[in-house]
């Protein structure tokens, strides 16, 4: 596991600075050291780059790998039974991979299923890339998705909650703050919070004390204001953002990962139920102007796909971050935001090409700073140094 990745023009550290005729030192899975081609060591295996464009892995910040990007992924699990949905959260998890996502963050899963993949994938069993997974997510009784919560109740319940969870062994809390757009047909809706600030901050003590991180499905603004109040790591949506959210959210650094293209797709999408069409329709215009007014602001801002979700692929990141440069036309910034900015929200040394982080890269044919289209022309997916197969 000690070898050099060499002739290669890599993106180089928090401002993917581009560097030509550079190679990579990988050993034990993570990058020993970065040199110049014209002074490589004797004795180790040399791989020939051929002049491609060395990226760090990808990040996915908001999956749900159990489900099929159908136009109703509720039905398709619950026709399935959990042994099928269990063998097509693994089959994703190789799409991943094919398109250079070599780390994801799955936020939400029925029976805890994405809980079992993870250490699958961690104890060598099946490849996929890096899962950092929440299980179950809590929810009050009868919130949004109903189908993988955990209902939690008062503060006491809360905290039992998040502790069964970390007990189970997620490495991420989820929690539902208010309705959602693809939720029930009657009774729940965008604007609504659901989790109360108070069982909000029990979670993300309990969470925070462990060292876990709380991500937060919080659409309308009560919800929102609520979990950045409470202290979660993340929101996740937060389509009704504004100027005095944004400031605390700057002031206790809590990110933000907008999810755009499931919301585009699901108002724009054939035969999407007409009850979740209308209220995203409401909203996908609101979600644009709060990513186009809060894009560059001091927030970290995080990519995230909603893959698996309705009419989203499990390779709907490189849509995602279309969907941001469709808004703000800044592909270096919008290329961070699955990568260097991914990297920091996780807290992880994932993200970068830098000495001592993980040896996560794609190699590319074409430069994707030129044109984020260039993200599929991939030549090489590597994870924590192996080299991934069958692409």
């Amino acid at each position: 596991m000690e070898y050099i990745l060499s002739n290669v023009n890599l993106l180089y550290g928090e401002e993917l600075e581009l560097k030509k005729n550079y190679a990579i030192w990988i050993k034990e899975g993570r990058i020993k050291t970065i040199i110049q081609d014209s002074v490589l060591p004797i004795g180790l295996d040399v791989i020939d780059g051929e002049s491609g464009y060395l990226i760090p892995g990808l990040i996915d910040l908001h999956i749900h790998m159990m489900w099929d990007g159908s136009l109703n992924p509720v039905h398709t699990s619950e026709s399935e039974g959990y042994e099928q949905m269990l063998i097509r959260s693994i089959s994703n998890c190789h799409t991943y991979l094919q398109h250079g996502i070599t780390t994801v963050r799955d936020i939400g899963s029925i029976e805890d299923i994405a809980l079992h993949v993870a250490k699958g994938i961690k104890r060598g069993l099946i490849p996929g890339p890096e899962v950092i997974a929440s299980g179950k997510t809590l929810t009050m009784t009868g919130g949004h998705d109903p189908f993988w919560a955990q209902f939690v109740d008062g503060k006491d319940e809360a905290l039992k909650g998040v502790r069964r969870q970390i007990y189970k062994g997620a490495e991420v809390i989820k929690v539902s703050a208010t309705g959602g757009v693809y939720g029930r047909t009657e009774g729940e809706e965008v604007g609504n919070a659901e989790l109360s600030f108070e069982e909000i901050e029990v979670i993300c003590n309990e969470a925070h004390r462990f060292g876990l991180k709380v991500a937060s499905h919080a659409i309308g603004r009560a919800g929102i204001y609520n979990s950045i109040l409470a202290g979660v790591d993340t929101i996740e949506h937060g389509h009704f953002l504004d100027e005095e959210l944004v400031t605390i959210m700057e002031t206790r650094n809590t990110a933000w990962i907008p999810t755009l293209y499931v919301y585009k797709q699901i108002a724009t999408g054939e035969g999407i139920p007409s009850y979740a069409r209308e209220k995203a329709i409401e909203i996908v215009n609101i979600h644009r102007e709060a990513f186009k007014s809060f894009f560059n602001r001091d927030i970290l801002i995080g990519a995230g796909s909603d893959a698996g979700s309705p009419c989203t692929s499990h390779s709907a990141l490189i849509d995602e971050l279309k969907t941001m440069y469709e808004i703000v036309q800044d592909t270096k910034k919008i290329l961070k935001t699955a990568t260097v900015n991914a990297g920091k929200i996780l807290g992880r040394e994932v993200g970068q090409i830098k000495v001592g982080f993980a040896a996560d890269f794609v190699l590319l044919k074409e430069n994707p700073l030129v044109d984020l289209g260039n993200l599929l022309t991939i030549k090489k997916v590597i994870v924590k140094g192996k080299r991934v197969s069958n692409l």
